[in-house]
This record gives C-alpha cells, sequence and structure tokens, in this order.
C-alpha cells in the first residue's frame, strides 16, 4: 500500500484536531501521524496509525491516546477508501466525529449515573427525611393524618425514574 502525497496531510484541521508529523515505515505499509488537540491549552496528543493487514487490500485504520494507548476510534477501510488525499480526509473527519460524539454520550451517562457525582446518586444522599403533609394537620377535613408522603418515597420514586430514562437512553444507543 502506497499513499501518494502522505507528508501533505500535515496540517489537516477538522474541529480543533490537527494532523502533525506525517511519517511511513521502510516498506510503506504502515503510516504513522500525531494528532494535536488545538482546543485545550496542554495540546492534548492522539496517535493516528493506519496499517494494512499481510498485504491484503484491508486497512486498518486507528486513532489512539498518546499516553494511555487507549483506542479511541477505529475503522476498516480499502485502498479505495483513501486513494485520494480528499478520501483520506473524509475518513479523518468521520473518526474525529465517532470520537467526539462517544465523548459527549460517555459524558451524559457519567452525569446521570457517575458514581458520588451522578444525579441517581445525589437524589440518593439528599439530607434527611421530611413529611411534607397533604392536608393541614389543624383543620378537620376528615383526612387522615397518615396520609403525608415521605421525602423518601419521592427520593425513590425520582430514582427510579432516573433509571427507567437510562434505560432509554442506553436503547437507543444501541441502535
Amino acid at each position: 500500500m502506497k499513499i501518494e502525497g502522505w507528508e501533505k496531510i500535515s496540517g489537516y484541521t477538522y474541529k480543533g484536531y490537527s494532523i502533525v508529523n506525517p511519517i511511513h515505515n521502510a516498506n510503506e505499509d504502515t503510516y504513522y501521524a500525531t494528532i494535536l488537540n488545538l482546543n485545550q491549552s496542554h495540546k492534548p496528543k492522539w496517535d493516528m496509525i493506519l496499517k494494512t493487514t499481510n498485504g491484503s487490500d484491508i486497512i486498518t485504520f486507528r486513532i489512539e491516546d498518546s499516553l494511555t494507548k487507549h483506542l479511541l476510534a477505529t475503522s476498516g477501510l480499502t485502498k479505495e477508501n483513501i486513494h485520494t488525499l480528499q478520501k483520506f480526509r473524509v475518513e479523518y473527519e468521520l473518526l474525529i466525529d465517532d470520537i467526539l460524539e462517544t465523548a459527549i454520550l460517555s459524558k451524559v451517562v457519567k452525569n446521570v449515573n457517575g458514581g458520588t457525582t451522578g444525579i441517581i446518586n445525589q437524589v440518593q444522599n439528599a439530607g434527611t427525611p421530611v413529611t411534607y403533609s397533604i392536608a393541614p394537620q389543624s383543620s378537620n377535613v376528615g383526612l387522615p393524618k397518615s396520609g403525608s408522603l415521605s421525602h423518601q418515597s419521592i427520593q425513590s420514586q425520582l430514582i427510579q425514574q432516573l433509571k427507567e430514562l437510562q434505560e432509554q437512553m442506553d436503547k437507543i444507543n444501541s441502535k
């Protein structure tokens, strides 16, 4: 696999993610580049790798975190998908969009169900029980004094509703 003009991708920027230092190995079956996140002041780096699989037409396109080597996105391509630099750029933009979409969904799930800071945990740990009365206790309207709602029951209803919303979000995300 030979990608004509690979060196020319330096400077491609999409949504603040810029490709720099494009190189390849001597056999030209593996291509590398660094992606800088220009949206943050400390410019975190990602590694971009395109590699053929034992002489086949399948090319693995990967983006991973430079520090943790955590895979952020991957795609299987053919040489036709990256025949021109314009086609490569389209594939690059699709992977960046996948990474950003995954990060947004992850943040939503973390905010709803995220350990000690998630909405569900905040509702579960909110204060001491308080009794709310449906009717004034001093009047003799005929309502029983046991007709009060506790903070605990409201809390459990909210938790159940949040769990149902989380399940609905999971179903939507799995499609």
